[in-house]
């Protein structure tokens, strides 16, 4: 696994960290248009995604409906070339330290992460931390 340097997170905010199957310069050239913050951890051999169980797609849930409604909200963004297994579900994870605070595990291939609920859930933490005695 090898990482590429990104900006330093907002004060008392965690780190996002995106983890992929792509090469280090493929994660990097993707963050740098998308998101400048993050930090790209290749994971060619999904050796993260096995520790964060998680699993591969069925047919299903790369072509059931749920994966076909969230496609067409999504389809103005455009679809890129796959790079990895396709058939890799995702996860979003706020993570503190060696402990999972909270976790949402891709259902299909169209899972759309509750990235609200995360932030909501680390300015929560942030905050418990910051006015304890």
């Amino acid at each position: 696994m090898q990482g590429a340097k990104g900006s330093e997170a907002a004060e008392g905010f965690p780190r996002v960290v995106l983890v992929h199957m792509g090469s280090p310069e493929e994660g990097k050239t993707f963050l740098s248009e998308r998101w400048p913050e993050a930090i790209a951890i290749s994971d060619p051999d999904r050796t993260l995604f096995r520790a964060f169980d998680l699993g591969r797609a069925s047919l299903g849930q790369v072509f059931g409906l749920r994966v076909w409604k969230e496609a067409l909200k999504v389809a103005r963004f455009g679809v890129g070339k796959p790079v990895g297994d396709p058939l890799a579900l995702g996860g979003t994870f706020l993570v503190h330290g060696a402990h999972v605070l909270a976790s949402d595990i891709a259902e299909h291939a169209g899972h759309v992460p509750d990235y609200e609920g995360m932030i909501d859930l680390a300015r929560i933490r942030s905050n418990s931390r910051n006015t304890r005695p």
